[in-house]
């Protein structure tokens, strides 16, 4: 068994989890048509974001991730709406005007230490290990759990 839900997922890929962390609130001066940015979305009503453009106005401002969930625009929530409606209401946005965007950025610790203690027996069955203490299993993990605590 080489794939995970219907074909889609490999055991070798990454699934990364959005664990709503920090809010942020950015006022950006939108002086061009284009932000920079590419959304996409989880289909389940939240978007993020995908890519930010070198050099781009969003490239300039801090605070601002890859990853972070778009919340509101202008105090207009953006949950429910799909990556190209949101893409829509940025376009649409005047140019030479400063608009509020709220993100939310993930979590970034804490959340994998609950997956590998909580769901240790199910990691356990994909990596072939009796345990969560084995080689095998610690092994297959490390980078998992490198990342979490680095």
């Amino acid at each position: 068994m080489s794939r995970l839900l219907g074909g889609q997922i490999g055991l070798d890929d990454f699934i990364f989890a959005h664990v709503k962390g920090r809010p942020k609130e950015v006022e950006i001066m939108k002086d061009d048509d284009a932000l920079g940015l590419t959304i996409t979305d989880n289909g389940a009503g939240y978007a993020f974001i995908k890519r930010i453009k070198e050099g781009s106005i969003v490239s300039k401002i801090d605070g601002i991730f890859v990853g972070d969930h778009i919340e509101k625009i202008n105090g207009i929530s953006t949950v429910g709406k799909r990556h190209f409606e949101v893409a829509k209401m940025l376009k649409e946005l005047p140019r030479n005007a400063a608009f509020l965007l709220r993100v939310v950025e993930p979590m970034k610790s804490g959340f994998c230490k609950f997956i590998l203690l909580s769901y240790h027996s199910v990691l356990c069955s994909l990596f072939n290990s009796k345990s969560p203490n084995s080689p095998s299993f610690a092994s297959k993990c490390l980078l998992l759990y490198d990342r979490c605590y680095s």
